[in-house]
């Protein structure tokens, strides 16, 4: 490497030698001749400079052209930004107007919808307390049976402490509650079971009027001609329709919920069992079959097999149900 570049170095030298000379430049001035010698390194340092010279004069125009254009350049994007800015700013004007006229119309509307909530809510209440007031008046009538109207009550799921009331929750509770209440007063034995109510012997204990021992009897009687006819007394199914040893020709119906009615001593029964009947529907003739001192109706009604008074059930005026 280090004989290269020595190689090379000669070159150039003799190179420059050969391109510059050294020379001796004679000046004649007046009476005399003077000689000037010019070495080669001074002619290198003279061509150098005229180089430069050159460059520079070359390169000066250039420069300028450059920076004018490049600051002409820079001048028109300056221009475009601020135009964009300009449509920017127009923009943003349009935008917010916009946001405002949406923020107006909002504020309408939640103003219209809590306006419409708190009617709603009002309504809601009103249905609620008509319903709560309709539960109220079944269930005056249940309990004037002697039934206690928890029996058929809905079981309330319970709320946290905290929890904030629902009105709508609360209106579809209650109107499951009168429907609840309210099927199950369509059930109950309201209705008379003949036209022409005589009794002639009460629910409760009596002396029996073939041993003159006293007894509990399970229903009321009722007299009439024999062939009167009986009714249902509420809608139900035919659980038993034959003759029974002391109660003659006898029909029970049962009417779900644990109720039923029973009616004894028929001289002729309508209806069979199984079979489904509607309230008042004719289901036999009064008789004297069994053990009956004359034509009357032996009437029961039970709740749960156990004997409940008919009396509870028919003291309810028929005016104050819609059957």
């Amino acid at each position: 490497m280090a004989g290269s570049v020595r190689r090379v170095s000669k070159r150039l030298k003799r190179l420059i030698q050969e391109r510059f000379p050294e020379r001796q430049i004679l000046i004649r001035g007046t009476g005399a001749i003077r000689a000037t010698h010019l070495k080669t390194s001074h002619q290198c340092a003279v061509a150098a400079g005229l180089a430069l010279l050159l460059v520079w004069s070359v390169a000066s125009p250039v420069a300028f052209l450059a920076i004018w254009h490049g600051q002409a350049a820079a001048a028109q994007r300056a221009r475009a930004l601020q135009a964009d800015l300009a449509g920017a700013q127009t923009n943003l004007g349009a935008v917010q107007a916009r946001d405002a006229a949406l923020a107006a119309a909002s504020g309408t509307a939640v103003a219209q919808a809590t306006q419409f909530t708190a009617s709603a809510a009002r309504q809601i209440d009103a249905l609620d307390a008509q319903t709560k007031a309709a539960i109220a008046t079944v269930n005056r009538i249940i309990s004037a049976t002697g039934i206690d109207p928890r029996r058929v009550a809905r079981p309330q799921a319970a709320l946290p402490p905290d929890h904030a009331p629902d009105h709508a929750a609360l209106l579809r509770d209650d109107l499951a509650d009168l429907q609840s209440v309210s099927a199950f007063l369509g059930k109950m034995p309201l209705g008379p079971p003949v036209a022409q109510m005589a009794m002639s012997s009460p629910f409760g204990y009596r002396p029996d009027p073939w041993t003159g021992v006293r007894e509990f009897h399970a229903g009321i009687d009722l007299r009439g001609p024999e062939g009167t006819p009986v009714y249902a007394t509420a809608p139900g199914v035919v659980s038993f329709a034959g003759c029974e040893t002391g109660y003659g020709e006898i029909v029970e119906l049962d009417h779900g919920y644990g109720l039923s009615t029973r009616y004894s001593h028929l001289g002729r029964i309508l209806v069979r069992p199984g079979e489904t009947v509607a309230l008042h529907q004719m289901i036999g003739l009064m008789g004297n079959t069994g053990w009956s001192t004359g034509p009357h109706l032996l009437y029961e009604t039970r709740l749960d097999g156990a004997p409940e008074n008919p009396l509870n059930f028919l003291k309810v005026s028929e005016n104050d149900v819609q059957n």
